[in-house]
């Protein structure tokens, strides 16, 4: 077991039970905030407002990438990067013939994220690295530090799409089709090449297998806030939809087409955004928000005929997520007819549907921050992960942290050094605890 020495200043290897039993594992504290290794790279590639805008393929999240690519390699690890952009790097182990243990999260962020969203998680996992490589000692399996490309979707939805295509859950060319949502010219193919991140390692759980994945992230809700819990332990996750909305009407001039005979495209999505707005509170503990929302002609003078939305849904239950499906889309179609218009789209993006965690996985989390001496709650991931993707092909556990007041996806976005330590340290236990029970798998 690595652990962070404050008396010596340097790294040590103890016996894994004995470390375990109340040691103070700080050395994450020490290593990620003294080197401030998230203020350097949000300072260098994506600052905004005290947060972060590095949407995925863009010229920020390319300097993020050239950066963990250079810390990476200066360990000696081995590098590669697969055909969806995700940058795979990892450190042997003792047994090199069977599949490392991967450590991973996302360096893109939303259009006014915060820091610690998905970077939190990619630099732990480079803090691991690091710290077994100055300990001089390996683990049983080889460690993989994984930065996967596009998980908020903010700039080319769907979310989570590169593991979604590691896990054979959505189709490559399809993925690589994917446009921006500001400029449906630009794939994230395109950008990718453009970043010179367009790998040729195949992008599948089949020839780039995974022991299991491990993930830490920030809260994003104020549960473990307001619990005064230190970390929590993700063992669930609830379903979420993704659709994209088209309206369209007819424009005719403003000052002279009276009110009954109009097909006012704006009026009938607005009308529709509200029913999702209302079908959402309705389900008492899901969420239903319209996000995207775009009308045309922008003038004063004409009645707009063009209307593209996009709106989310999530629900731990399957059948209250089924039933809020339905009922959005019988009242689109509804209002169109009323309303005289068209709905000339109505496609769901992205769709997943309510899961559990690994229970082996999810058990090494939870006896890591027991022996740690560490206050958790069992939670359930409210939004989507890369890890609800790896949990369909490798045993999978997530580590949350709190954040202040629940906020995410903003420059107000934060978590404390002391939390994200606790946290990374409930990473590292997890960890070495799963790959002693592949030591004893492949040992018997």
């Amino acid at each position: 077991m690595a652990l962070w020495c404050p008396k010596t200043g340097s790294v040590e290897w103890l016996n894994l039970e004995e470390a375990l039993a109340g040691h103070d594992l700080t050395f994450f504290s020490n290593l990620i905030f003294s080197r401030d290794t998230l203020q350097t790279t949000c300072a260098m590639a994506g600052a905004k407002d005290g947060g972060l805008s590095r949407l995925s393929c863009d010229d920020n999240d390319k300097i993020a990438r050239d950066h963990f690519a250079t810390e990476v390699k200066a360990l000696g690890a081995d590098y590669v990067v697969d055909a969806m952009g995700c940058q795979w790097a990892t450190i042997e182990g003792e047994n090199n013939s069977i599949p490392p243990i991967g450590i991973g999260s996302h360096l893109d962020s939303v259009q006014t994220g915060g820091k610690f969203d998905g970077p939190l998680g990619v630099y732990t996992a480079l803090e691991v690295l690091k710290v077994l490589r100055a300990s001089g000692k390996k683990t049983y399996a080889p460690i993989s530090a994984i930065n996967w490309t596009n998980e908020e979707g903010a700039r080319f939805p769907p979310g989570c799409m590169s593991s979604a295509v590691w896990s054979h859950e959505l189709d490559i060319d399809y993925a690589h089709k994917c446009t921006d949502t500001m400029d449906r010219s630009i794939s994230i193919k395109d950008e990718l090449s453009r970043i010179g991140y367009l790998g040729t390692k195949e992008v599948s759980h089949k020839t780039n297998p995974l022991s299991a994945h491990f993930e830490i992230h920030i809260e994003q809700g104020n549960r473990l806030e307001k619990s005064g819990k230190d970390v929590g332990v993700v063992d669930t996750i609830q379903g979420m939809r993704w659709f994209d909305v088209s309206v369209r009407g007819t424009t005719r001039h403003t000052d002279t087409t009276y009110m009954n005979n109009r097909q006012d495209a704006l009026v009938g999505a607005a009308k529709m955004v509200l029913e999702v707005e209302r079908i959402g509170r309705d389900s008492k503990t899901g969420m239903a928000t319209v996000s995207l929302f775009k009308s045309s002609p922008q003038n004063f003078c004409n009645i707009p005929s063009i209307v593209d939305f996009s709106f989310s849904m999530q629900h731990t239950d399957l059948a209250t997520l089924k039933g809020m499906e339905a009922q959005i889309e019988e009242f689109v179609h509804k209002t169109a007819q009323e309303s005289g218009l068209q709905i000339t789209n109505y496609q769901n993006i992205w769709s997943f549907d309510p899961g559990v965690f690994d229970a082996e996985a999810v058990s090494c989390v939870e006896e890591a921050a027991k022996d740690m001496g560490y206050s958790y709650d069992k939670l359930c991931s409210h939004t989507g992960h890369d890890s609800i993707y790896t949990r369909l092909v490798c045993p999978t556990a997530m580590v949350f942290t709190p954040c202040r007041d629940g906020i995410s996806h903003s420059p107000l976005e934060y978590a404390s050094p002391e939390n994200c330590s606790i946290g990374a340290q409930t990473i590292l236990g997890a960890v070495l605890r799963y790959d002693e029970k592949l030591r004893k798998k492949y040992s018997s």
